[in-house]
């Protein structure tokens, strides 16, 4: 590493011992703003080019931190994840945890398959979010962690109820039975728990079990008065 490396990275490590506590003690920042410390400390995410790109041969928290931060701008959220994630195992109770947890939630997030391919980065960023708010219950990230939560569970009752409507149209009636009444005990009310029910009647339908079918359909008209799908019914 050069001498004008080493300088830079001192430099940054005084300048975010400030950052930090700006965030500590009085952080309003925007949380839809890409990088608050890259503004902060007028550098780039160039700060990525300063030390050994292999991340289990850096142990400094700032670097760490900063690192992550440069790999999130540039996009590279796997990246930025193995960043906060090696932060918060080398220095859990450190100042900055709480933003490195958010964040790194927040890298799993953004990796999140719209398509529903691989939901292993909607479970990672679903636990992480949790995270934040049962370990930093007091920090500016919680409520926004709330909120993310509530948008990722929505998107993970409908990678099941995919699931089940996938065996449904299979006619595998008891794979859809069972993926459908464990999301019924899973879901709150909503869209989700109205469709699920509509699909697990017809399911018990076809599969001979009609007595239940018409008991399920009975709690959708009971509790979706005005739903659609009662339009559908074919029994």
């Amino acid at each position: 590493m050069t001498k004008t490396t080493h300088h830079q990275i001192r430099s940054l490590k005084a300048t975010l011992i400030i950052i930090g506590s700006f965030f500590v003690f009085g952080c309003t920042m925007n949380l839809s703003q890409k990088s608050e410390l890259l503004t902060l400390s007028h550098t780039d995410e160039a700060i990525v080019e300063y030390a050994d790109n292999t991340t289990d041969t850096i142990y400094d928290p700032l670097l760490l931190l900063k690192r992550g931060e440069a790999f999130r701008v540039k996009e590279d959220y796997p990246r930025a994840a193995t960043e906060y994630a090696r932060f918060l195992e080398l220095h859990p109770t450190h100042r900055m945890a709480s933003f490195a947890q958010y964040f790194l939630a927040e890298s799993y997030a953004q990796q999140v398959d719209t398509t529903d391919r691989d939901p292993e980065s909607a479970r990672h960023a679903l636990y992480a979010f949790h995270q934040v708010v049962t370990k930093y219950p007091d920090s500016v990230y919680a409520k926004d962690a709330e909120k993310k939560i509530a948008g990722l569970m929505v998107h993970e009752m409908e990678y099941q109820f995919r699931i089940g409507y996938f065996y449904y149209k299979k006619k595998a009636y008891p794979a859809a039975i069972a993926r459908f009444e464990n999301l019924i005990r899973e879901a709150a009310h909503g869209e989700i728990t109205e469709k699920t029910l509509y699909y697990l009647s017809l399911s018990h339908h076809q599969s001979g079990n009609r007595e239940q079918a018409k008991a399920i359909l009975l709690q959708l008209q009971t509790e979706y008065k005005n739903s659609l799908y009662l339009q559908k019914v074919l029994f």
